[in-house]
């Protein structure tokens, strides 16, 4: 029996090549991939607050971080954002552990092995270019410093200012890998805008004449405080549960195929993915509603912002027992 070939990321660089190759679909599907000491999460903020102490102000985000991983971890394991999803076990294996130096207020903590969760949770799932791209691209949005970078410069540039963050000919190149990884995935743009808004509320902790150094990047508080923009509002996880009418559906995804629904008690209209790893004789319920055109029982797993539906993914079917 064939051994799946190992890939092995075991620091940034390693990650941006394999990222690189995945989107020219240089994998074979049988791919393991495996983080070794990568990545890592590392803040260090200086000023008359942070001598030996930790500030009330910064443990919100600072706990954000374990949200973002246990986010990515369901999103490629169950194809949603739905953190109810997550088994005690799950919760165990993904716990981020941050570490304060003594003397300091610098926290790190080590995120591969969470990363090798998530990997191996993308096994079944996917095939080798598009666990690289999903996996490394998680990765690298939290933890590249020219993702941070960008963002600060996009900011700079919002307000402004004289652009003190330049990037690399080197880093301008790997944005470019990042953007067709969106191409590929654009599940991938929401992860990156959920760890800016991490990269935000972190930045929000720092007072006048504070200084933070975060993923690599110096920051005095008056160049902070110009930077921080509005707390960003982040999708609600919502539950719709009821008979529906199957309007119709796309089969061009990749992972499975989206219906368009109408809730009979109120008409709400709403698109759904239907994952491949919902039960066959569920799917089918779902396939037969539609080309009779006739109502089923649907539970279905949505994330709202702004009265809006960004995401929803089936997690049940049933069928209706005509009275």
């Amino acid at each position: 029996m064939r051994k799946n070939l190992e890939l092995v990321i075991a620091n940034e660089d390693d990650a941006w090549n394999a990222l690189d190759r995945a989107t020219k679909g240089d994998f074979p599907n049988d791919l393991k991939l495996i983080f070794n000491e990568w990545p890592s999460f590392h803040i260090d903020i200086k000023g008359k607050d942070w001598d030996s102490t930790v500030p009330s102000r910064v443990m919100s985000p600072l706990l954000d971080i374990q949200r973002d991983i246990n986010r990515a971890y369901t999103s490629v394991r169950y194809n949603e954002f739905n953190l109810r999803k997550l088994k005690d076990e799950e919760r165990d294996e993904l716990e981020v552990i941050l570490k304060v130096e003594k003397g300091s207020s610098s926290f790190d903590a080590e995120l591969w092995k969470q990363f090798n969760h998530i990997a191996e949770a993308a096994i079944s799932r996917m095939d080798g270019n598009q666990i690289v791209i999903v996996v490394l691209g998680i990765a690298l949005a939290y933890a590249a410093p020219a993702m941070f970078k960008i963002w600060l410069q996009s900011r700079q540039n919002e307000k402004e200012l004289t652009s003190r963050i330049e990037l690399s000919k080197q880093e301008t190149e790997r944005l470019k890998i990042f953007s067709e990884a969106i191409n590929r995935n654009p599940a991938l743009s929401t992860i990156s805008e959920d760890a800016q808004a991490t990269n935000n509320r972190l930045l929000k902790a720092i007072k006048p004449g504070d200084q933070v150094t975060l993923k690599g990047v110096e920051l005095n508080s008056d160049e902070v405080e110009v930077i921080v923009q509005p707390e960003r509002e982040r999708a609600q996880d919502v539950f719709l549960d009821g008979t529906f009418i199957v309007l119709g559906n796309r089969t061009d995804k990749g992972d499975g195929f989206r219906i368009t629904v109408k809730r009979v008690s109120d008409e709400l209209i709403l698109n759904a993915d239907v994952p491949l790893e919902l039960e066959h004789d569920q799917i089918k319920l779902i396939q037969d509603a539609e080309w009779k055109k006739g109502k089923i029982n649907l539970s279905i797993t949505a994330s709202m912002l702004r009265d809006s539906f960004t995401h929803a993914v089936v997690s049940g079917a049933k069928e209706v027992k005509e009275e």
